[in-house]
């Protein structure tokens, strides 16, 4: 927008092109004022419609909150109209119902006998049960004892122990849950108890006998002679002729072992007494299978003495074997088994 108060311009021309100019710029600051106007009345317009349709929408959103509300008020009053009825129903029904009780006085008195009948029948019904649940564990507690007796099988014991537990679960009884307590306890000792290693003592008695069947045995006929160690060949001289020497007094030793190497023995007696020191292993194992400690022990001792009375205990394979067994004598093949007579005691007494 040009400025009308401003200077002519520098080196103007003559007068009429002064006013032709001056009259320029007056119709450019009439144009521009009338550009401004129309733009602020545009401007203005666009506020004025916006404002009315947002008046426009705010007016009917309160008109539809309106005729929700309206909407609401006709259902609350059905409701409440519905209500009422339900309600005067409900009074009409109390007023019979406490028209009906007070027709039957005597039926309170009549309700305490019958329970009272009741629970006397179910106490009768209720003690032959409780009598024969503990028979039934007390039974299965005492087969549990003959297990770990003759079997020494824990595992199984603690099984019947559950079983006899879960038989009085049922009982509500101040001495079938002194029976469940003791019986709990028991269980908890049973399985406290560590199991031995049979698979390991089994595997270990397997490896004696397979190393049984290359044993040395005393009264044998060795196939053929083995110098009892490798020695360069000295040359010619002096040194070669005292290895022959020692060679020659190396081929016979006289050597008095036992009164059971003195003859020498056939390939049959070799064979059935390396089958019979095997047989004795293997009777260990059953022992140790069965849990038997005495079998087991007595086993191995006879197995030990069989071996030192007919093999050369003395070779490097006769004491690894000899070291063997009498670490397997050692181990035990039956746990210890704890004292779990209580729960039989209390299960005795209270049984009719």
């Amino acid at each position: 927008m040009t400025d009308a108060t401003a200077p002519p311009p520098q080196g103007a021309g003559p007068p009429e092109e002064q006013r032709h100019a001056e009259r320029r710029r007056g119709e450019q600051r009439r144009m521009a004022r009338a550009l401004w106007q129309g733009a602020t009345a545009l401007l203005i317009a666009l506020v004025a419609l916006v404002a009315a349709a947002v008046l426009g929408w705010r007016l009917l959103g309160v008109e539809r909150t309106l005729e929700r509300h309206r909407s609401e008020n006709e259902l609350a009053g059905r409701d409440l109209e519905t209500l009422r009825r339900a309600i005067a129903r409900l009074e009409a029904d109390a007023a019979a119902t406490r028209a009906g009780l007070a027709e039957l006085p005597p039926l309170g008195r009549r309700l305490d006998a019958i329970d009272e009948r009741v629970g006397s029948i179910e106490q009768r019904i209720e003690a032959p049960q409780r009598a024969v649940a503990r028979v039934e564990a007390a039974n299965l507690v005492e087969l549990a004892g003959h297990r770990l007796a003759l079997e020494r099988d824990v595992g199984g014991a603690v099984r019947l122990f559950e079983a006899a537990s879960a038989r009085l679960a049922g009982l509500k009884d101040p001495a079938s849950l002194a029976e469940r307590a003791q019986l709990a306890r028991d269980t908890a000792a049973l399985r406290a108890v560590p199991a031995p290693d049979v698979g390991a003592l089994g595997a270990r008695l397997v490896a004696a006998g397979a190393a049984v069947r290359e044993l040395p045995m005393l009264g044998m006929i060795k196939d053929q002679y083995v110098p009892p160690g490798e020695q360069p060949t000295p040359g010619p001289g002096f040194a070669r002729a005292w290895q022959q020497l020692r060679i020659l007094s190396d081929l016979i030793t006289v050597r008095r072992v036992s009164d059971a190497a003195v003859r020498l023995v056939s390939m049959e007696e070799i064979g059935v007494r390396r089958h019979h020191l095997e047989t004795l292993l293997f009777a260990a194992r059953l022992a140790a299978l069965r849990g038997d400690d005495a079998d087991y022990a007595a086993n191995l001792a006879d197995a030990r003495d069989w071996l030192e009375r007919f093999f050369d205990v003395q070779s490097p394979q006769g004491k690894a074997v000899d070291a063997e067994l009498a670490a397997l004598a050692r181990s035990r093949v039956s746990p210890d088994i704890p004292d779990v007579s209580g729960s039989l005691k209390l299960l005795r007494r209270a049984a009719p």
